[in-house]
């Protein structure tokens, strides 16, 4: 297991058990719908994932207005912390995800030979939990296979550290 896979499964591990069950399952749903999701020239979709009810987790799209209401953003660890403590809040574990270059389709930096068209690399999911304390902050870093038909892959078996954290 390579470093970012030892970090992630350190972190779910040292979670209470009730609260690793619905981290893990979030982070499941992460994994499993992102590939489908993410399109080559528009990159890692800004998405909320948060638990809907008892055994099914919803994932769904959030636009730059609805962020806008927890803050301006360029002020973006404001943000990245508060919408998933407030969907927390609601429905007990809740999930920001977004790519790595979120900070250049914020600003619009472009148009050509910019950072606009820099493509995103890992995908960056900021989690919570109405019995936490703390935000967690997990990235998992992806590949782009197929030149005809691209298709995003994670570089290390995230889906073999999830079970093993689900298992502890």
């Amino acid at each position: 297991m390579d470093d970012e896979g030892g970090y992630t499964l350190r972190e779910l591990q040292a979670l209470d058990p009730a609260v690793r069950a619905d981290v893990v399952r979030v982070l499941d749903c992460v994994v499993r719908d992102l590939p489908a999701r993410w399109r080559r020239r528009k990159g890692v979709p800004r998405l909320m994932v948060f638990l809907d009810g008892p055994e099914d987790v919803r994932m769904e799209g959030i636009t730059f207005l609805e962020l806008s209401e927890y803050g301006y953003l360029d002020e973006f660890s404001r943000w990245s912390g508060l919408v998933p403590v407030e969907k927390a809040r609601e429905h007990g574990c809740a999930a920001l995800v977004h790519g790595d270059r979120i900070h250049a389709r914020i600003n619009q930096i472009g148009p050509f030979g910019s950072g606009w068209h820099v493509p995103d690399t890992s995908v960056h999911v900021h989690i919570a939990h109405r019995d936490l304390k703390l935000l967690r902050h997990f990235s998992f870093k992806f590949d782009v296979k197929g030149r005809l038909f691209p298709r995003l892959v994670f570089r290390q078996p995230i889906a073999d550290t999830l079970a093993r954290a689900r298992r502890s």
